[in-house]
C-alpha cells in the first residue's frame, strides 16, 4: 500500500518508522531542517521537504496515487488543506489529525476527511470507561462510512445482566463487536455470550447511533430529571 504522511513531527515520524517495513511510505515535512533529519533517520523512504499545502508540493508527493493520505500536522488548516486538496487530486483515503477538540465539527467529508482523530477526545472516551457505568461513549468516527465504534460499561442495574447477546434487542444498525468483562480480558460478541455487570460492550453503529435506543435495549435506567438531558459522548 502506498501511504503518503504529511508532518514530519513526533506522530508522522513513529507512524512513518512503522510502516516504512510493509508499505511504501513517502513523508512530507516543511520545516527544511526537520526533513534533514528525517532522511538521516529513515534513510529508506522519501522525505519531501515542502508545504503540502501548496497543490504543486502534494501532487509531487504522489497524493493522486496514494491509497492512504495521513495529515499530521501540528495546524488543523493544514490537515484540512491538506485533506481537501487530496480529494481534488483523487487521492486516496484521508486520516487527520485534530488538535484542538473545538475543531473536531469541521473535520467531515466536506473538507475531504475520512477518518478524524483527536488524542484530547479520544484520551475522554478511554478515562470515561473506567469511571462511568451506563454512559455510551463515541471512541471513533469513520466520516466517509458514516459509521462510529462506541462503547457502553453495563451498571449492576441493567436488566440484560445476566442475559445473552441474543436476548438483546438493540437497534439493526448497531452491532456488538466484542466484550471486555470487568475482570479483564476480551470475549468474541456471540449469541450465546452471557452479560455481566462491569462488562464494557464495544459497540459499531452504522448511521445514527440512537443512545436512548441502545439503552432501552440493554436494560440500562436512565436518570429523569426535570428536564430530560441526553447522554454525553465524546467527538471521536
Amino acid at each position: 500500500m502506498r501511504i503518503l504522511i504529511v508532518g514530519g513531527g513526533k506522530t508522522g515520524y513513529f507512524l512513518a518508522d512503522r510502516f516504512r517495513e510493509d508499505h511504501d511510505v513517502v513523508l512530507v515535512e516543511q520545516r527544511p531542517e526537520r526533513a534533514e533529519f528525517l532522511r538521516s533517520a529513515l534513510s529508506d523512504i522519501d522525505i519531501i521537504a515542502g508545504d503540502a499545502c501548496e497543490p504543486e508540493v502534494l501532487d509531487s508527493a504522489g497524493a493522486s496515487s496514494a491509497d492512504l493520505v495521513v495529515a499530521v500536522t501540528g495546524d488543523d488548516e493544514d490537515n484540512l488543506v491538506v485533506a481537501m486538496l487530496t480529494k481534488v487530486l483523487d487521492g486516496g483515503r484521508v486520516y487527520a489529525r485534530v488538535n484542538h477538540p473545538r475543531n473536531r465539527w469541521l473535520f467531515d467529508q466536506a473538507w475531504g476527511v475520512d477518518v478524524a482523530v483527536s488524542a484530547p477526545a479520544l484520551f475522554y472516551g478511554l478515562i470515561s470507561k473506567d469511571l462511568t457505568l451506563g454512559d455510551v461513549v463515541t471512541l471513533l468516527e469513520l466520516q466517509t462510512d458514516d459509521v462510529s465504534v462506541d462503547e457502553i460499561r453495563l451498571p449492576d442495574t441493567a436488566s440484560s445482566v445476566g442475559a445473552s447477546l441474543a436476548q438483546v434487542a438493540l437497534p439493526q444498525n448497531v452491532t456488538v463487536m466484542a466484550v471486555l468483562p470487568a475482570e479483564g480480558g476480551v470475549h468474541a460478541a456471540r449469541g450465546d455470550t452471557v452479560l455481566s455487570a462491569g462488562d464494557q460492550l464495544l459497540l459499531l453503529a452504522e448511521g445514527e447511533l440512537d443512545t436512548a435506543a441502545v439503552l432501552a435495549a440493554l436494560g440500562v435506567p436512565q436518570a429523569q430529571d426535570q428536564e430530560e438531558k441526553p447522554a454525553e459522548h465524546a467527538e471521536d
